[in-house]
This record gives C-alpha cells, structure tokens and sequence, in this order.
C-alpha cells in the first residue's frame, strides 16, 4: 500500500507528527511525507491513503497546505481514502478553531473518501512542544487508518 502524508508546518511540530506517522508504517508500507508546498504538483495516481496535517492558526484560516488543497481533485485525488490532523493548542474547537476541520471539507470537496473525522494533537504552545503522549497517539491513529484501508488479514499456523 502506499500512503501519501502532506503537511504543513511554521515551527517544525507538524513536520514532528507527520514524519513519525510515517515512522510507524513505513516497514509495511511504501509513505512519502512532503511539505504542502512540495506537494503541489503531485499526481493521486498510485497512492491508497492520502493524509493532511498543518498547524492550527488563526483559529484555522491561516491554512498551510490550501495550495496543495486546491488542486486535489485537478490531480486525481478525488474518491482516494483520506484524512486530516493539525496540532493546536489546548481548548474547545470552537475557542481556538481547527486546522483539520478545515482541511477535511476541502479534502470531502474535493471528492476525498473521509475515513474519519478531523484529528488533532495537542501542543503546549504556538511553537510546540507537543504534549507527552501526542506522538504515541499520532502513530496509533496513522495504523488505524491504514488497517481501515488495508487490513492485516490473520495467518492461521497450524501445529
């Protein structure tokens, strides 16, 4: 299977989660991780997830990764499973908004198959670090989506 995560980020926290997603599949599967501006021009040909992350700011209308947004569907990323994320700071969705939020309705505008809806993951402040745990729940959310995609199918050994 191969995994496509896009990310944006200003600090460097979001490159964190996005890179240690790909860390916890990448021995079973093929994962590019590219930053949105990177990721422009890519075509959707061939990938089987398609993952978006950026940082909350402005309570979400600063969008880091709206270029590659944009073009989803113009590069064949319409009906590709997806998912967004963002890292934030602490408070209700409605208080500090949601980059993620904004990145799934593109994402299902574009034609994007949502798999699940918008993830984040806490950060201690504007410029990070994440929260103790964050990294652990990043890499169990990226396995569940790919085992959402492309479950492991169970061995049977027999004696």
């Amino acid at each position: 299977m191969r995994v496509l995560i896009v990310y944006g980020s200003q600090f460097g926290t979001t490159e964190h989660v996005a890179r240690e997603m790909a860390g916890a599949i990448e021995a079973l599967h093929e994962v590019d991780v590219v930053a949105a501006h990177e990721a422009e021009d890519l075509l959707g040909a061939g990938y089987h997830l398609l993952v978006v992350g950026a940082p909350t700011q402005f309570k979400g209308h600063r969008l880091l990764t709206r270029g590659f947004l944009k073009g989803l569907e113009a590069h064949g990323f319409a009906g590709i499973p997806a998912a967004a994320f963002d890292t934030r700071a602490h408070g209700d969705r409605g208080s500090t908004g949601s980059a993620a939020d904004a990145i799934a309705l593109l994402l299902s505008r574009a034609g994007c198959n949502l798999l699940v809806p918008a993830e984040s993951f806490m950060v201690a402040g504007m410029r990070g670090p994440l929260d103790d745990g964050e990294l652990v729940r990043a890499r169990a959310w990226i396995v569940g989506l790919v085992h959402s995609v492309h479950p492991v199918r169970q061995v049977l050994v027999e004696a």
